[in-house]
C-alpha cells in the first residue's frame, strides 16, 4: 500500500477542519461558562444586597449612625430629633 501526497494533504486538511471544529466548540463552551459564572455572581450580589437592605431597614437612627462611624454620644442626640420633626 502506497500513501500518496493527496492522501497526506487530505488527512492534514481533515485534521485541521476537525481541529477547528473542536476549538470552536471549546471556545463556545468557555463563553457559556463565563456567562453562567457572571450570572451567578450577579445573583449572589443581589441576594447579599437584599440582606444588607434588611439589616439597615431594621436599624433605628442611632444604631445606623453608630454603624456608619458616628460617636455614640452624638448619635444618641438623634433619638429626640426624629420625634420633633413634622
Amino acid at each position: 500500500m502506497r500513501i500518496s501526497l493527496q492522501d497526506i494533504i487530505g488527512a492534514v486538511i481533515g485534521g485541521a477542519v476537525s481541529g477547528l471544529f473542536f476549538y470552536a466548540l471549546g471556545v463556545h463552551d468557555g463563553k457559556q461558562d463565563a456567562a453562567l459564572k457572571a450570572a451567578q455572581a450577579v445573583t449572589q450580589a443581589i441576594q447579599n444586597r437584599a440582606g444588607i437592605n434588611e439589616t439597615i431597614n431594621n436599624m433605628d437612627g442611632v444604631a445606623l449612625c453608630v454603624e456608619l462611624g458616628g460617636v455614640r454620644d452624638q448619635c444618641e442626640q438623634l433619638r429626640g430629633m426624629a420625634e420633633n420633626q413634622p
